[in-house]
């Protein structure tokens, strides 16, 4: 399977803004291990968009609405020296009117992370938890085609911790000193839900 750099990065992106909001990454690792509880994601609708100049980005939805495949076929190449990464995420807690940022990070340089994540053995551990990788990643983005396939929004989200609602995640990538400014976006609209697992699903260490 070839893995989408877009999708990669959005993907591993969703697992740091969970460490930083909600722990640090021991005790995360920890949490997804042994926790009595359960997260319940179900993906409510997705809007990608892809600058036609540069690819054509499409979703699919898995029936059981908690999974999805982003595939992105690229016709011009990225450059690695000015591409920028803004990622944003919005909760609605069940019973609200109002969504509320909950984590916005802006001008994340696309390229420096990818080569953090090909150096950071916890952030890779973490991230095939949802998503096998079979090729290494590198800028620039070349032309090609590119999946991500059966992304698990749940899986990304320890359930310690996170109140019921919907929640919105947003990425863009921008080249930043390109003619067009935005070349890719999506955002993930999910109701999450935490419930008590089963007795079956709980690890002991």
């Amino acid at each position: 399977m070839n893995l989408s750099r877009f999708g990669l990065v959005l993907s591993a992106a969703v697992i740091i803004l969970t460490i930083s909001v909600f722990g640090d990454e021991n005790s995360y690792f920890t949490e997804y291990s042994q926790s009595q509880k359960k997260t319940i994601a179900i993906i409510q609708h997705i809007r990608v968009f892809g600058e036609s100049r540069y690819m054509k980005a499409k979703y699919f939805i898995h029936k059981d609405r908690a999974h999805f495949d982003l595939n992105v076929k690229l016709n011009r190449e990225l450059a690695s020296n000015h591409l920028i990464m803004n990622v944003k995420i919005r909760v609605k807690p069940d019973g609200g009117s109002e969504f509320v940022q909950l984590f916005d990070v802006r001008k994340m340089n696309f390229c420096g992370f990818l080569v953090e994540y090909n150096t950071n053995p916890m952030l890779q551990f973490l991230f095939k938890k949802t998503i096998v990788m079979s090729d290494v990643i590198l800028c620039p983005v070349r032309v090609g085609n590119y999946s991500m396939m059966n992304t698990d929004v749940a899986g990304n989200i320890s359930p310690d911790g996170v109140q019921n609602g919907t929640y919105k995640f947003f990425a863009e990538i921008v080249e930043e000193n390109g003619e067009i400014a935005k070349v890719f976006a999506l955002q993930v609209t999910s109701a999450v839900s935490i419930i008590e697992a089963p007795s079956s699903d709980i690890v002991i260490k």
